[in-house]
């Protein structure tokens, strides 16, 4: 991880107009400069960028940030891969936490086999370009198959020479360890004598590319006929390759898939390069493996929507529909688009313009309810029992659908197409998924194993459901209950009440935290007149008071961050402050937080009693005004919620006779209103 002092020297050199720039074509307008939104069909300039700021705004769709933030919602980045690609943009050494020597040398290792595997790439690369025999044999197979010498560089083809010891002589002569070419599954060592040789030769080469762009693998296709020989050899799976987490062509497709929303899937690799020659770019391959839950979640970190395209002619279309199953279980959206019988995807596009292609999924593409409906039902139209299986089975697959309420639409679906009762349908997916909970249960009891001086009895793991019988998994009500639930939003508002006042003093703190208050005579309310104090030092003394803490997550972590990260500061002129502080918020590794920072700094007049203030006066004019009021609203507002909860209480002890309880609470709330009556008070005198 890359050390506070690291990040803060990357963000002080960071100008945001040059890292959008580089993206985005700029003209300057006054103090900010202008541009097309890349975030959606822009056609006027929608997207503001100041300099001064540091910030971006696109009026339009709303989306806004900080060169970090734009480097991660454009190139699809990490929080600390959008740092690094800046450190090296602007020449500064990343300094990491310290670590072990373990952890160093995995490091180091991992590197140095990614170095091994992007100096093969060049290697076939150059092979395929400037040699007689790749010219002839490569090149002339690539060309033949109507890739355009730009399809062919995008995606980094190459050929590996005939001879088994080229590449690997070639590597160690170039310094490269026989270790690392080992590990990166480049080579191998003959038994005996220990010498290495290539595992790719007499091939064309296809590199496999990380989402960041990174070489990870190679493909490599015989041009050879004789069956004997296999058609394709693959890297095996090694420290920077597990081919179940990894898509062909993910890095070339990730931006087009994010901004079409979503992401078509087919099997090869020429499907994937012919489609993006055809203009069709949000397409990746699963390389021939059956899908896995490891690539569905690679494809989800840009698009909830899968189009899958099959072969018309494919013989294994039935298998790979459990690929459907998977795709449904982990939240998405699935079409199946199934391609004339003469056709795949790299000849359909090869035979189709860019217009026809698009309409032909449009037109074509089914849910999997009609499909799987549609492909299976053509051999059970005269076999009731089969018909029922058929039925069970796309029932199953509606069961593993985790969003009950898109359950449900699936369910009306099926009852459409087929006829049937809902509840029916309903009742069949209950059975499905109390059994599934049933052996989810099983196989925890399983792993966890007989715990030590406990007597299992008939369940030896302490069920995660308390409550529920185990044993007894066909008795369940069908809810969720027993299912992995789903992630929860941590900043998620607790009461919206008090959200809006919470919201309010928020702003003013990241806003305007360290500049000084200024009091009109008798304004300053709950502390001694004439001391100069900041927003900041007045809101934290001001709540300090009634010892009160923010209810909702979000205001409360932004508080709380707010005042660590201000004693680590030296003083300094305010706006110097409150910018290096909103810079904290916005380009820290918390994407809620900083979303939330930046919708309070950008927007206008969103808050209750700066909407009270005349625009023509700067706000921190104000500020000895306007905080005071946001601070008493607060108070009111929880003092008016302990008012109602007092109130409730009070009559549910008439309702008990309980009269000295009754006392108290009728001695507390007479309190609270006079309270509640002298903050209304100060709020309208201010």
């Amino acid at each position: 991880m890359i050390d506070r002092a690291t990040v803060e020297k990357i963000l002080d050199a960071v100008r945001i107009e040059e890292v959008i720039g580089d993206f985005v074509s700029l003209r300057k307008r006054g103090a900010n400069y202008l541009g097309l939104c890349p975030f959606h069909q822009d056609k006027n300039p929608s997207m503001s960028v100041s300099a001064t700021k540091g910030i971006f705004k696109c009026f339009a769709c709303g989306k806004a940030g900080n060169a970090v933030t734009f480097l991660m919602e454009h190139e699809h980045l990490s929080y600390w891969e959008a740092l690094r690609y800046l450190a090296k943009k602007y020449h500064i050494e990343i300094v990491e936490k310290e670590e072990t020597a373990e952890e160093i040398a995995n490091r180091m290792r991992y590197e140095s086999l990614l170095v091994v595997s992007e100096y093969a790439q060049k290697f076939y690369a150059d092979v395929l370009w400037n040699s007689e025999v790749g010219k002839a044999i490569g090149l002339s197979y690539f060309r033949e198959r109507k890739f355009s010498d730009e399809t062919i560089r995008k995606f980094g083809l190459g050929y590996a020479a005939s001879r088994p010891l080229t590449f690997s002589s070639a590597a160690l002569k170039a310094g490269y360890k026989e270790e690392y070419l080992v590990a990166s599954g480049l080579c191998l060592e003959r038994e005996g004598s220990g010498e290495l040789y290539d595992r790719f030769f007499d091939r064309v080469m296809f590199p496999i590319h990380s989402i960041s762009g990174r070489v990870i693998a190679f493909g490599g296709r015989t041009l050879k006929t004789d069956k004997s020989v296999a058609k394709y050899v693959n890297s095996p799976q090694s420290e920077i390759y597990d081919k179940s987490r990894s898509l062909y062509g993910i890095f070339q497709a990730k931006n087009s898939i994010a901004k079409a929303d979503k992401c078509i899937l087919v099997e090869g690799y020429a499907d994937v390069i012919s489609m993006h020659q055809a203009g069709v770019t949000n397409v990746v391959a699963s390389s021939g493996t059956s899908l896995t839950v490891e690539q569905i979640r690679l494809i989800k970190r840009f698009t909830d929507k899968i189009t899958i395209i099959y072969d018309g002619d494919a013989a294994g279309i039935k298998a790979a529909l459990r690929g459907i199953d998977l795709v449904l279980e982990e939240g998405l959206s699935v079409k199946v688009v199934l391609l004339p019988p003469e056709d795949d995807p790299d000849t359909f596009a090869k035979s189709h313009s860019l217009i026809e292609i698009q309409e032909y999924i449009e037109e074509n593409e089914k849910d999997f309810i009609s499909f799987k409906s549609d492909l299976l039902l053509q051999e059970t139209e005269r076999d009731p029992v089969r018909r029922s299986q058929v039925i069970r089975d796309i029932v199953q697959s509606v069961a593993v659908v985790p969003d009950p309420i898109l359950r449900n639409v699936y369910v009306e679906m099926v009852a459409e197409k087929f006829e049937m009762k809902p509840d029916s349908i309903l009742a069949t997916i209950s059975e499905f998924r109390r059994k599934k909970r049933a052996l989810e249960r099983s196989r925890r009891r399983f792993d966890a194993g007989p715990q030590p001086g406990h007597d299992p009895g008939p369940s030896f793991i302490q069920d995660p459901h308390p409550g529920l019988d185990p044993g007894s998994p066909e008795d369940l009500p069908d809810t969720d209950i027993a299912t992995p639930p789903a992630p929860v939003d941590r900043y998620a508002l607790k009461d919206g009440y008090l959200a809006v006042p919470e919201r309010e003093l928020t702003y003013y703190l990241v806003k305007f935290g360290e500049y000084p208050m200024y009091f009109e005579e008798d304004m300053y309310y709950g502390a001694e007149q004439h001391d100069e104090i900041t927003v900041s030092q007045y809101i934290r003394d001001a709540l300090a008071d009634d010892d009160l803490v923010f209810v909702n997550e979000l205001y409360r972590t932004i508080f709380e961050r707010y005042y660590a990260f201000l004693a680590t500061l030296p003083r300094e002129e305010a706006e110097a402050m409150q910018q290096r502080i909103i810079r904290y918020f916005t380009a820290g590794d918390d994407p809620a937080v900083a979303r939330a920072v930046l919708d309070l700094i950008l927007e206008e007049h969103p808050l209750t009693v700066r909407t009270y203030e005349e625009s023509i006066t700067p706000e921190e004019q104000a500020l000895g005004r306007t905080v005071p009021k946001s601070v008493l609203l607060y108070k009111l507002r929880i003092t008016d919620q302990q008012c109602t909860a007092t109130a409730k209480e009070i009559t549910l002890a008439q309702r008990g006779g309980d009269q000295d309880n009754l006392r108290d609470l009728v001695a507390r709330l007479q309190i609270l209103n006079t309270v509640k009556n002298r903050l209304s008070k100060e709020l309208n005198r201010l």
